[in-house]
């Protein structure tokens, strides 16, 4: 095996560099996986389009699947030959862990950093190191699929936080890759949903995957939001980070009902909760980001059984080699996922 390997890495504000890295170094209870398919998350498009700041170079890849091609001397959990998805680690002993809470481990990003250098979060290489509590078997799916266990799984953590149960109602702002997911689950927990979003394609691709709405974004949105749902929803996600939706979703809310704050905005702008309406009216918001490692277990699941299908959130694939022409594809025009296969 050579001792280097290839990766894209984004160097600079709309530059991609296909580069040779060394090829990482083994620890024994790591694995070595060889990747089979990344996606390029929104977080990574932002570095890309100098929307989120980071040092630069950055080789991105969180959202990722691959085989494992080595494993340390004291892993047992699997096996050379595996296809599995990764996620986060934890240390299992820290409070966080012991409360089943390991989002809030130190170790949670261990294998993905979000910081900047050659080794970032790393996927988007032809092979990563990855520790083995953050591997989980995925089957035969198919390796695009597979590889959205990641972001499947943050909206798992969302509807779980969020305790949605059969019955409930919700409605989703924003229907691009992550509001979607979150109609998939909240639609696969039983739940009556719509979808907000600007662009009709968006809206009848979020009918396609089962929303029970659509409704087109525009000045009297909460209104008819109100009207669709006896006076209000149960839970309400915003899947766009901006303030004026982040005021809509507060607004349309039941009593007792809660506001999911889902994406990250660019730039930062707060809003306004009334502390008397919210203490009036019981409602909460909830912050969403990443998962726990039992949520990306779940996902990896529903993956591997076929339980859900994640096909059409695949819009394009590009080989490593190509990483630029992909992020061109990802960052030029409303897409779903673009993956690219080293």
């Amino acid at each position: 095996m050579s001792q280097m390997m290839k990766a894209a890495a984004i160097s600079g504000v709309k530059q991609i560099q296909i580069v040779d890295v060394p090829m990482p170094v083994i620890g024994p209870r790591d694995v070595l996986l060889k990747i089979k398919s990344a996606g390029l998350c929104t977080w990574e498009q932002r570095i890309y389009t100098g929307q989120a700041k980071s040092d630069y170079p950055l080789v991105g890849g969180h959202e990722n699947a691959g085989e494992i091609a080595a494993i340390g001397e004291l892993v047992t959990n699997v096996k050379v030959g595996d296809r599995v998805t990764m996620g986060s680690s934890s240390c299992g002993t820290c409070r966080a862990c012991l409360r089943g809470q390991d989002k809030g481990c130190a170790e949670h990003f261990l294998n993905f950093s979000l910081k900047g250098g050659f080794y970032g979060p790393g996927g988007f290489a032809e092979y990563k190191i990855h520790r083995s509590d953050g591997v989980f078997p995925v089957g035969n799916a198919p390796w695009d699929q597979a590889a959205l266990a990641e972001p499947l799984s943050c909206a798992i953590h969302a509807a779980r936080l969020l305790d949605a149960r059969l019955g409930d109602t919700a409605v989703v702002f924003g229907a691009g890759t992550m509001g979607l997911l979150n109609l998939m689950v909240l639609k696969k927990s039983g739940l009556r949903v719509a979808v907000v979003d600007v662009n009709e394609a968006r809206l009848a691709k979020a009918t396609s995957l089962g929303a029970d709405l659509v409704l087109q974004a525009g000045p009297d949105i909460r209104d008819r939001v109100k009207a669709a749902f006896l006076g209000g929803v149960d839970f309400s996600i915003a899947a766009y980070g901006s303030e004026e939706v982040n005021q809509d979703a507060l607004d349309v809310l039941n009593t007792r009902g809660k506001i999911c704050l889902f994406a990250s905005a660019h730039p930062v702008t707060p809003f306004a909760i009334d502390p008397n309406l919210m203490h009036n009216r019981e409602t909460s918001a909830v912050g969403v980001v990443s998962a726990d490692r039992r949520d990306h277990a779940v996902a990896t699941d529903l993956i591997a059984t076929g339980q859900i299908d994640l096909s059409p959130i695949v819009d394009a694939t590009f080989p490593l080699i190509e990483a630029a022409a992909a992020f061109e594809r990802a960052t030029s025009s409303p897409s779903y996922r673009v993956m690219l296969h080293p």
